[in-house]
């Protein structure tokens, strides 16, 4: 099988594994390149995985099965982060977790999943098969305002209302069951040079929404604080400034003494710091990995510790 290069694998190891014996959840271990490199690291680090992809648990297992009771992967969603931990492992609290929110190269390769717009394929995008919301639901039941809000809020999008409208009209004579015939309905009329940027965006937006992600990023952060061990550190590489907004926001927030509005002359909020920030700005790949490995383009890197 053939494993797909992780990104920026050697911040992670600069940033994250700061103790030899230390037990690090990496809570989107996908085909498992991040928790290789942990585990190669240090001879008594131990991880505990987590995905919503079955097939990325499965594959996860076997890649780092040689690693014995170093290693324990899990299917679940990264939200239920604690849970996890707490419920199914002998430990109550970590050293380090993991996030990389990337979608794994199989998953955008594979066409029952849906999520490119270069594959023939049903409207999807459904990380985890169990889940019920499909992209074919977001499509063809979502009224014209909530599409427009997903196109604005996700996509980044100035004309996102008539790309709504598009795909009103188009469903009103037809249902849209794919991928391909979504693509050719809201591209049209898209000058060539900017098709692929645009229709990037508009999936993106579609598969953010069907799987929840800026709300099970908020969760999993919040949760994450409550198992992390003082001087133990929370890394996240995201690769939509959406997602990065919410780790930047959480992090100052949670860097702070006080979040009252600075109108107010007292504070009122009772609020305490429980991180401090280790990147001040977002660490970013290199132009040789970006080179060597075109999915980390758009990725940043941001860490906070534990106090």
């Amino acid at each position: 099988m053939k494993y797909h290069q992780s990104v920026l694998t050697w911040k992670i190891l600069e940033f994250l594994v700061i103790t030899d014996d230390g037990i690090y959840v990496d809570a989107t271990i996908g085909d498992g390149g991040h928790s290789l490199e942990i585990l190669k690291s240090a001879k008594n680090v131990k991880i505990i995985g987590i995905d919503k992809d079955i097939r990325a648990v499965e594959t996860a297992i076997n890649k780092l099965k040689l690693f014995g009771n170093r290693i324990s992967v899990f299917y679940g969603d990264f939200a239920d982060i604690e849970q996890i931990v707490r419920d199914e492992t002998e430990y109550d609290f970590v050293d380090g977790i993991l996030f990389d929110l990337g979608l794994r190269s199989e998953m955008v390769d594979d066409n029952t999943y849906g999520f490119s717009f270069k594959k023939n394929g049903m409207l999807d995008m459904r990380f985890d098969k169990k889940s019920s919301k499909t992209a074919y639901e977001v499509v063809n039941r979502y009224s014209e305002s909530r599409l427009i809000q997903i196109f604005h809020d996700f996509a980044d999008l100035r004309n996102a209302k008539s790309i709504a409208k598009k795909i009103i009209s188009a469903r009103k004579k037809n249902r849209i069951e794919t991928t391909t015939e979504l693509a050719e309905i809201v591209a049209n009329g898209i000058p060539s040079y900017r098709q692929n940027d645009f229709l990037a965006r508009i999936f993106q937006a579609i598969r953010i929404e069907v799987n929840d992600e800026f709300d099970k990023l908020k969760q999993a952060l919040e949760s994450s604080l409550e198992i992390v061990e003082s001087g133990g550190r929370i890394a996240v590489i995201t690769y939509h400034s959406g997602e990065d907004r919410i780790v930047k926001n959480f992090f100052i927030t949670e860097s702070k003494d006080c979040i009252c509005p600075p109108e107010l002359p007292v504070c009122r909020c009772g609020h305490r710091k429980s991180l401090r920030i280790i990147t001040k700005k977002p660490i970013i790949p290199s132009k040789e990995e970006i080179g060597r490995n075109s999915r980390a383009r758009s990725a940043k890197l941001r860490v906070a510790e534990k106090l």
